[in-house]
């Protein structure tokens, strides 16, 4: 009888024991799949920005010119309109505010709010290869009816060539705006999580722009490098979207070309945070934001923070020759 009890008893704590592996196992998988998650968020978020900041202020040179305003070397020129500077360039910006399409202008700057990113460029259709000099914006939507303020300004341009396949009469102008959304909350596990996402904003004929992209991304800074003329196209320190604003016009090779024109990197920081509810940290402390300001949290907060930085070059803003 008290062998039996004994092996009851042995049993029972075996079968704790692997109940109590179990569970652990588990929690560090999922631990580690959380963060694998934010890592691999902030990535995209930092890809989707550079591959684009390598088509910022393109002009394909196999096109002819056409006239428009603020015409740079390479034939780049603001055909959206001519009363908004945030076409003028490959390159504008909003500090601490997201940037309204539907007006062309940046918001009233929020506390604490994201930043947001202009990217502008024009298509490459001769080269028929899809992914090369595409005609479609961020969302993938085709460009070629794309409106501001009620003038399709695309549509001449396109021609009476198939939609998104046929032959362009000029190149087609394209504009994608990057940003976060406002916060929401849900539930996972029972717990509410409450986050921001990463969106964009193209020119193609949607109804609602600022589409979520990737979850999870709860701060997002844009810091400009602009060139002067003495600094042979090297960032002569990094501004905000605001500052840039403020910098004077100055003459490289020749040519008189503002802040934003002379934008020749652009410095991207996000910080992420898991999303999964039943991966908390183990005590209180803190991270360091986009704006280097230590950031605290408790031990009952169910996220981890993480910041992540890079730098990108405008590689059409790099014209000058030496």
């Amino acid at each position: 009888m008290v062998e039996l009890l004994v092996a009851i008893a042995l049993g029972l704590l075996l079968a704790a024991v692997a109940g109590y592996l179990l569970v652990s196992t588990n929690r560090v998988a999922r631990a580690i799949d959380a963060r694998a998650e934010q890592q691999e968020a902030a990535n995209i978020v930092l890809d989707i920005i550079g591959r684009d900041l390598k088509n910022a202020g393109f002009y394909p040179a196999s096109f002819a010119a056409s006239a428009g305003s603020s015409r740079l070397p390479g034939a780049y020129s603001n055909i959206v309109s001519s009363s908004k500077n945030a076409f003028d360039q490959g390159i504008f910006g909003c500090s601490a505010a997201l940037f309204d399409v539907a007006s062309g202008t940046c918001p009233a700057a929020g506390t604490s709010a994201p930043d947001s990113l202009v990217v502008n460029y024009f298509s490459a259709d001769n080269f028929g290869i899809e992914g090369v000099g595409t005609r479609k914006d961020c969302l993938r939507q085709d460009v070629e009816l794309a409106t501001f303020e009620g003038a399709e300004y695309n549509k001449d341009r396109a021609g009476s060539g198939d939609k998104g396949t046929g032959t362009v009469v000029l190149p087609l102008f394209i504009s994608n705006v990057y940003g976060l959304g406002d916060s929401y909350t849900y539930t996972q596990d029972g717990r509410s999580i409450s986050t921001r996402s990463f969106r964009c904003a193209g020119n193609g004929p949607n109804t609602k722009p600022h589409q979520p992209i990737v979850p999870g991304v709860v701060e997002l800074r844009f810091r400009y490098g602009v060139a002067e003329a003495n600094t042979l196209e090297a960032p002569a320190r990094f501004f905000t979207a605001t500052e840039v604003n403020g910098q004077a016009a100055a003459s490289i090779d020749g040519q008189s070309k503002t802040a934003w024109q002379r934008v020749v990197a652009v410095q991207v920081c996000v910080v992420t945070k898991t999303l999964d509810a039943s991966v908390r940290q183990t005590s209180s402390g803190s991270y360091v934001d986009c704006d280097g300001v230590s950031r605290s949290f408790s031990g009952a907060d169910r996220a981890i923070y993480k910041q992540q930085t890079r730098i990108f070059g405008v590689r059409n803003n790099l014209t000058r020759t030496f």
